[in-house]
């Protein structure tokens, strides 16, 4: 699974932002995944994501695997759809590359999320 990163830019957190996902097999909830679970956002930029979850998602699938993820920037949930790209172990986590396509506002919405973030950030500075 190779994958070139092309976007203008990626915001990385200093501590890394809650989330919850369910895990989507070529694009349908799997009976067996349909507990919402935990991860952490390292970064974000408005095409896509990298995440750790204490999970491996699609192990032993050939299948087009996808996570629903939930999240808040700053106070906006946002609800977006990520394929997987490429993970890697990471000590006891996984570590997950994803991007998201053919989502109209889901860009617009986390650039817009992120600069109010940004603005409340260097506020407190």
């Amino acid at each position: 699974m190779g994958f070139k990163r092309t976007e203008g830019f990626r915001f990385t957190f200093g501590a890394p932002i809650a989330a919850k996902y369910t895990v989507l097999i070529d694009g349908k909830q799997e009976v067996l995944e349909a507990a919402k679970h935990t991860c952490e956002i390292i970064d974000v930029s408005p095409h896509g994501m990298k995440m750790f979850s204490y999970y491996e998602i699609g192990e032993n699938t050939n299948h087009l695997v996808q996570l629903e993820l939930e999240f808040i920037l700053d106070e906006v949930l946002i609800k977006a759809i990520g394929e997987i790209v490429w993970k890697k172990k990471y000590g006891e986590k996984y570590q997950y590359g994803l991007i998201f396509e053919n989502q109209p506002g889901i860009e617009e919405l986390i650039v817009s999320e992120l600069k109010i973030r940004r603005k409340k950030e260097v506020g407190r500075k």
